[in-house]
């Protein structure tokens, strides 16, 4: 049962990762006032937006496959800490945020579980 619920967690996640990612990536502009102007100083925010998009895809992609999870959880938390303390704060959404960070940071301690791509390709390496 405990695999289950590690992959409804891991689903669930990567839809919303999904989700957003593609948000990013369809509607750039929608994201644009989201982004600190310490860094759109620096670099145009659309591309910052579209980078952030097919990183949140490609997190969205490798929790649907259940490889890498310790790797993807460290990535996830950093990324929605640094979204919810330099861009949202305390709002609801950075909140909401703050929350989904440490749901997958839960994924680091649990591990993989037994629904994963490794059981249909049994040759791809084991995560160490």
């Amino acid at each position: 049962m405990i695999d289950y619920g590690k992959l409804v967690l891991r689903i669930g996640l990567g839809l919303v990762f999904l989700y957003f990612g593609l948000n990013q990536l369809i509607e750039p502009t929608r994201w644009v006032d989201l982004i600190p102007e310490t860094f759109t100083k620096f670099i145009d925010p659309k591309i910052i937006i579209y980078l952030n998009g097919i990183f949140d895809i490609l997190i969205a992609f490798f929790l649907f496959c259940g490889i890498f999870i310790k790797i993807i959880s460290i990535l996830g938390f950093i990324h929605l800490i640094g979204v919810s303390l330099f861009s949202l704060g305390f709002t609801p959404s950075g909140i909401r945020d703050l929350g989904l960070a440490f749901a997958i940071l839960s994924l680091y301690f649990f591990g993989e579980d037994g629904f994963n791509i490794k059981k249909i390709f049994p040759k791809l390496k084991n995560e160490r």
